[in-house]
């Protein structure tokens, strides 16, 4: 009671077409109570483990909101560590486990008091959050964003063409 297609989504790493996709459903606003739903990528025969999936080869991206860093995760190792700026308290990043689901090199991003051309290096996790490069700050270790996880433009491209579509990303305090 009282769950949506997008709070389900978020918990298990996927987005709500997909679950949309794998049911069949005309309307994602319309679940009921005990009804099952199919989740896509959640078959127990996956390789990779709680560390990634086989989806993105076991790779996987930490945000750990607290000390303002991400991690690119090799299974158990760390393959590159990043300090970034997160979420303002007006403007939370949204924790839990989410995967990329779509990446662009560069698009244009606005919202409340913002408009930016060539956002560079932009990979999104969930709903309209990202992780992607920044050129309009440099105040990097504090939270700064509205709801996004901005990195480094050097830090974003190597990101980017590290994680493919379906990595996990998992933020946390």
């Amino acid at each position: 009671r009282g769950e949506t297609l997008a709070t389900i989504a978020a918990r298990y790493g996927t987005i709500v077409q997909a679950i949309v996709n794998a049911n069949g459903l005309r309307n994602a606003n319309l679940i009921y109570v005990g009804q099952r739903l199919t989740i896509p990528g959640k078959s127990g025969g996956s390789s990779g483990g709680s560390s990634g999936g086989s989806a993105s080869g076991g790779k996987w991206i930490e945000v750990d909101l607290s000390s303002q860093r991400t991690y690119a995760h090799q299974g158990n190792s760390v393959a590159r560590t990043m300090v970034v700026s997160t979420g303002i308290a007006r403007y939370p990043t949204p924790t839990g486990s989410f995967r990329i689901y779509s990446k662009y090199p560069s698009v244009t991003m606005s919202g409340p008091g913002y408009y930016l051309t060539g956002v560079p290096h932009t990979m999104f996790f969930y709903r309209g959050y990202a992780l992607h490069g920044t050129y309009w700050h440099r105040n990097f270790g504090h939270p700064m964003s509205h709801g996004c996880i901005n990195l480094t433009k050097a830090d974003a491209a190597w990101l980017y063409s590290w994680a493919p579509v379906g990595t996990l990303v998992q933020i946390h305090w």
